[in-house]
Parts: structure tokens; C-alpha cells; sequence
């Protein structure tokens, strides 16, 4: 058996926690494991390390490396990067083909494509159901998880379930997120479950269904995995509901009784945190008084609420939403209007994560940037170069290797050293401790692309 991970959402609706460049799925929004590492434990509980593709986009390669390799280098090696955002079908396909030219799967092989980015549990009821869907695999089927809905929710599409065969049934329809009226009929007729974009399907039975639904989808893997990865932007975008489900004479779902959330907004997340008395979900630094039904969520500073009730509010370090429950959908219409206006915003954080560790902007002024950087023990930046701004560091913990020039050195906590503009450098963490530095930028020009690489560990040297 194989299984594909896919990890190239973007999470929009759950701004300003997530963004474009680091979305949902890298979060802990409920404990100290991300989203896509409870999905890896999943996974690895049905298939070994080797037998996990994961496809993600060239931002989150290294988050998600990062994470895989807590497990298992053989986790690792198997990430597809796509080259552009092409929805779920050309990224199932394409996984499908690498497992075929790189893994040398079986085409009767059976596979499963699970999600980054939900919560589900208990963890031995979903196994369970996983082997419910392989005997429907086996039997061609291509195979989607229904999840006994608790609430009339509006925010998810349904699965309208038809003939019994079994412990799984056929489909009998698929249908769009329904408005509340609808929503609450399909809880009251019982044979509507949530559909949790989850699927299992020998590899055979897909590339059959995808040549006769999708053509140009298959015509374009068919050439191979490399070749497909190339052209990868000429293929349709197109979810695999729309693209194969929601069409194919073959498509059977095993309904699933266990908990279940994409987390898909603010209000799932709401729906699925503990209360308090007054019907509050309160995080982080928070003074509520006459608060009730609320979200708050204080990331960095202190919240303080008063005489609210059915309100969002989410604060991080640079942007603050507050809106009303229910309304969490809307909160792409921020994304949309902030991107129309180019404000970094919607697309990141104030702190950047990288292969080597995280850098954060304190502040920002004319000809001048304060960034905290952090290095992770035994890596380092790229030999580079900047044509507008010196760099001053002082080093608050740990030691940095340092070059400047054709000058290689250490910097201890409490020194500091000075990068004059046009000058190769580069910055390293030989210790055993995480490298932290102030990096006091300075010059006419003070943006990220004002810098020339060299050399680079992760690949990034610019040509």
C-alpha cells in the first residue's frame, strides 16, 4: 500500500494566523504537534516511511522536510514539489505517476491520499475504517470518506449515501455547501455525511477513470513523471471531486463515525475548542469581562474585551481580525482585497521561517531594518552579498562563524561585527545551542531581493 500527503493548501480563512507562505497545516493549533505531523503519525500507522509520497509547493518544501525528517529520512526523500497551484486532481495524478516511475509501485497497489491539514480522532477507529476502504479498493472502486455530520454545517460539501455494499456504500450523489435550511434537512434526512476529501483507490482504477473523465490530465502523465513535472502548469485546475468523483460509475464511500475538522475557519475552530462558562474559547494573554460565545485569541500582546458576545478576535504581531461568528468564510475577501493592495500581510508573517532557522522584523524605519535572527545548531545562510545596505550583528546567544571578505572568525555572545555593503558573507552556527543575533540593516534599500547568493547548502545559489 501507498499513501500521498497532500500539503500545498493555502489555509486562507484561518488569516492571520495562517498565511500564504506559511499555512494551517505547519500550525499547533490544538497542542504542540502541526496539523501535518498528526497526519504523517496517521499514515505511518498503515504504510512505512518509504511508501509516503507527500506533494506540497516550493514554499513549504522545508517546512515539510523539516517535519518529515523527525521521522525518517526515507519520509523525506519522497516530497514532490509542484511548480505552481493546480488543485487536487493534477496533484493526486502526478503523485500517482511518481509512485508508478519512482517507487515502483504496483498498478493493483492500493493508495490512499489523505490530507495535511485535519484533525481526526481516535486514531484506531480511522485505521479501522482504512481497512473498510481497502477491501472497496480492491473491488475497484475508487473510494471517498464520508463523515457522520454532528451539525448542520454550510462551510463543508456532502455526500448524499446510496446502496449498502456492505461495511461501505455506493454514492449516490455529491452536492455543493449547502446554505443553513439545506444543511439542516440533510442532518434531519440522515443519509448526508460530510465529504472529508479523503480517498483510497488501486492505482490502476484511478489512471482508468482519469483517462476516461480527464484526457488531458492523463496524456500528460502518461509521458512520465519527469516529463509531467515539467509541464506541470499546462494542466487543467481542477479539483479531483469535480474532475473524476463526481462523474465515475465506480465511486463507493465508507462512512465514517469518529471526529472529524478541516478546520477550516475560525468558526470550526471555535466549534471544536472547550469552552468556559460564559461559552468563550480565550488563548493566549486575555482580560474579558461581560465576553460571551466568543473566540479570542492573543498571540503577542494583551487582549482586553468587554461587553461582546459572538465575536472573532485573533491577534498576532502584525494584524488583528475581528469579526463575527459566522461570518468566518468571509475572511477570503481580506485575503483578496489585502493582495489587490500588495500588503505583506496576506501573504506572510513578521517572522520568516527558513531551511537554516527564522528570521523576525522588529522594526522597520527610513534606511533601516531590526531583525532577531535565528540560527539552527550546525547550519547556516548562504555566501552572499548586498549592493545597498551594511549589516551590523550582535550575537545575544550561542557563537557565530562568521565570513567577511576572506576572513573567517568567531563572534561569542555579547560581540558584534560589522558587513560593509558589496562584501561577500556569510553567517554560521558551528555550536550545539540555537544561534541568536540583532541584525541592524541599514542603506537606501533595505528589501529581502537586495541580495546576491553564491553559494547555498539548500540549493538557492542565483544564476
Amino acid at each position: 500500500m501507498k499513501v500521498i500527503i497532500l500539503a500545498g493548501g493555502k489555509g486562507t480563512r484561518l488569516w492571520p494566523m495562517s498565511r500564504e507562505k506559511y499555512s494551517k497545516q505547519f500550525l499547533k493549533l490544538l497542542d504542540d504537534t502541526p496539523l501535518i505531523e498528526a497526519s504523517y503519525e496517521r499514515a505511518l500507522k498503515i504504510v512505512k516511511p518509504e511508501d509516503i509520497v507527500t506533494i506540497t509547493n516550493k514554499d513549504y518544501y522545508f517546512y515539510t522536510k523539516e517535519i518529515c525528517d523527525k521521522f525518517s529520512q526515507a519520509l523525506s526523500q519522497n516530497i514532490i514539489t509542484e511548480p505552481l497551484g493546480r488543485n487536487t486532481a493534477p496533484a493526486i495524478a502526478l503523485s500517482v505517476q511518481y509512485l508508478i516511475d519512482k517507487l515502483n509501485a504496483d498498478r493493483d497497489e492500493v493508495t490512499y491520499v489523505f490530507t495535511s491539514d485535519h484533525i481526526i480522532r481516535p486514531l484506531e477507529k480511522f485505521i479501522a475504517y482504512m481497512e473498510t476502504a481497502k477491501n472497496a479498493a480492491d473491488k475497484g472502486y475508487l473510494v471517498t470518506f464520508g463523515i457522520k455530520p454532528t451539525r448542520p454545517e454550510t462551510g463543508y460539501g456532502y455526500i448524499n449515501v446510496g446502496e449498502s455494499l456492505g461495511d461501505f456504500n455506493k454514492v449516490e450523489s455529491f452536492t455543493e455547501k449547502p446554505d443553513f435550511e439545506t444543511a439542516k434537512m440533510y442532518l434531519k434526512i440522515g443519509n448526508y455525511f460530510w465529504n472529508s476529501g479523503m480517498f483510497a483507490f488501486k492505482i490502476s482504477t484511478f489512471l482508468e477513470e482519469l483517462r476516461k473523465y480527464q484526457p488531458e490530465i492523463f496524456e500528460k502523465i502518461e509521458k512520465g513523471f519527469d516529463t509531467s513535472l515539467n509541464n506541470f502548469q499546462d494542466m487543467p485546475n481542477i479539483s479531483i471531486d469535480y474532475a473524476i468523483m463526481e462523474k465515475s460509475k465506480k465511486v463507493a464511500v465508507v462512512p465514517m463515525d469518529i471526529f472529524w475538522s478541516d478546520v477550516g475557519s475560525w468558526d470550526s475552530f471555535y466549534e471544536i475548542k472547550e469552552k468556559d462558562e460564559n461559552g468563550n474559547v480565550v488563548i493566549g494573554d486575555v482580560e474579558a469581562i461581560d465576553v460571551k460565545n466568543s473566540l479570542v485569541f492573543a498571540n503577542d500582546r494583551l487582549v482586553a474585551v468587554t461587553n461582546v458576545e459572538d465575536l472573532i478576535v485573533v491577534e498576532t504581531n502584525d494584524a488583528i481580525l475581528v469579526t463575527h461568528r459566522g461570518n468566518g468564510e468571509r475572511v477570503k475577501e481580506i485575503i483578496e482585497k489585502l493582495k489587490k493592495e500588495n500588503r505583506k500581510e496576506a501573504i506572510e508573517h513578521q517572522e520568516i521561517f527558513r531551511p537554516w532557522g527564522s528570521y523576525k522584523t522588529l522594526e522597520t524605519g527610513d534606511r533601516y531594518r531590526i531583525k532577531r535572527v535565528v540560527v539552527k545548531p550546525g547550519e547556516s545562510l548562504s555566501l552572499q552579498m548586498h549592493y545597498h545596505r551594511t549589516e551590523h550583528w550582535v550575537v545575544i546567544r550561542g557563537t557565530a562563524q562568521v565570513t567577511i571578505g576572506d576572513k573567517t572568525f568567531f563572534v561569542h555572545e555579547g560581540e558584534s561585527t560589522f558587513v560593509p555593503k558589496s562584501t561577500l558573507h556569510r553567517l554560521a552556527n558551528p555550536g550545539k545551542v540555537p544561534l541568536e543575533l540583532i541584525e541592524v540593516q541599514n542603506g537606501e534599500y533595505v528589501e529581502e531581493d537586495d541580495i546576491v547568493r553564491f553559494e547555498d547548502k539548500y540549493g538557492r545559489v542565483d544564476k
